[in-house]
């Protein structure tokens, strides 16, 4: 009896702390999906601090201001100066070519009505969000995730350089590394972009980040059953089992067009 009581006590104290550990490991978690809001012309923001961006980042303005409001800061590296989010997000739509300048101001004092303005080329007129291409509305809540969240938190995003073009889905891979890095985040992506996986395989080569950091998964249906293959990266970014056709094959179209080429040039000139 004694024995049996003794297992009961451990028992009633274990089940309370894994409860608490697991809500503690399940607030930790912020998701943002593939279908994000199209951008307004003025946002109304009622003073809240959200806690995320939202799953369609119909939150990020809000919690830019937010931000702004608590006069919180970030860092783009370990021992840089901490800058407001708000420049931080310029900075990286800047680095990905979107704009030459971004910020968040009231239309009026009082009015509790913001607006998104920006900068497409410096020294060019000041324009609102709705007024560009859609892509930097899109990415905007990504970039806004990766930095409002706190520390040590699991961002998920589905798909982040959706309406990007192919630079600024190469810098992506950057604002996720910089950020996953510096603010102790662990990030999942599901993406289909064959520029942010390149981005990612050169920074390993690079030595901006160990290949042991970063874990690459391809998803499979031979049998119409979803399946997940471990892809083998090395520690100067090459995939050592790369699945046959992944990605488009871009380096199979780029060999069939040249030979192509090749064969019209050769048949013209026997002509």
């Amino acid at each position: 009896m004694p024995y049996k009581a003794k297992n009961s006590l451990v028992i009633i104290y274990f089940v309370p702390k894994l409860e608490s550990s697991y809500e503690l490991e399940i607030d930790g978690i912020f998701y943002l999906g593939p279908l994000r809001q199209p951008p307004e012309r003025d946002y109304l923001w009622a003073r809240s601090t959200p806690s995320d961006v939202g799953v369609r980042g119909e939150r990020a303005v809000d919690a830019l201001l937010a931000a702004t409001a608590h006069n919180e800061t970030r860092t783009l590296n370990k021992g840089d100066p901490p800058l407001p989010i708000q420049q931080i997000v310029a900075h990286w739509l800047r680095e990905m070519g979107l704009v030459a300048d971004f910020r968040v101001e009231e239309l009026a004092p009082g009015s509790h009505r913001w607006q998104a303005r920006l900068q497409v080329h410096k020294n060019g007129p000041e324009v609102l969000l709705t007024d560009v291409g859609f892509g930097i509305s899109q990415v905007l809540p990504v970039i806004t995730l990766l930095y409002y969240v706190p520390e040590g938190s699991t961002v998920i995003l589905e798909q982040p350089e959706l309406h990007l073009h192919p630079l600024a889905q190469s810098v992506l891979a950057d604002v996720i590394i910089s950020a996953a890095q510096n603010r102790d985040l662990q990030v999942l992506v599901e993406s289909h972009s064959e520029h942010l996986l390149l981005r990612l395989q050169r920074r390993v080569a690079e030595e901006v980040i160990p290949a042991d950091d970063v874990k690459l998964y391809f998803c499979e249906a031979p049998e119409g059953v979803s399946k997940l293959r471990p892809l083998e990266l090395d520690e100067y970014g090459q995939i050592a089992n790369w699945p046959d056709k992944f990605m488009g094959d871009a380096f199979g179209e780029t060999f069939a067009a040249e030979e192509a080429r090749l064969k019209r040039m050769q048949a013209g000139e026997t002509a």
